[in-house]
């Protein structure tokens, strides 16, 4: 962690912020998250579909947790490499 923190962080707080804002997108649009979410074995109680478009989303957002994870592993690795090039460059 002390070593790739920074760009962790980085990293993790722009996918997310993709994420959520892509989930927002597709909210927005009309997807119909009920059946998303049935396409994966999860049933929704009909209480969530009193959340709103931001809620459905953040929802929607963290069910993607695990699917976000990896690609912000590998792209810490590569922010983390990039940024001790640029810290190391001549100036």
């Amino acid at each position: 962690v002390r070593r790739h923190g920074g760009a962790y962080l980085a990293c993790s707080v722009s996918l997310s912020l993709v994420s959520i804002s892509l989930f927002y997108a597709l909210v927005s649009a009309g997807i119909n998250v009920a059946a998303l979410f049935s396409a994966v074995g999860v049933t929704l109680a009909s209480k969530y579909e009193r959340l709103g478009t931001f809620g459905l989303a953040y929802l929607l957002h963290k069910a993607a947790s695990p699917v976000r994870f990896p690609p912000t592993l590998a792209l810490t690795v590569f922010a983390a490499r990039h940024w001790e090039r640029w810290r190391r460059a001549p100036a």
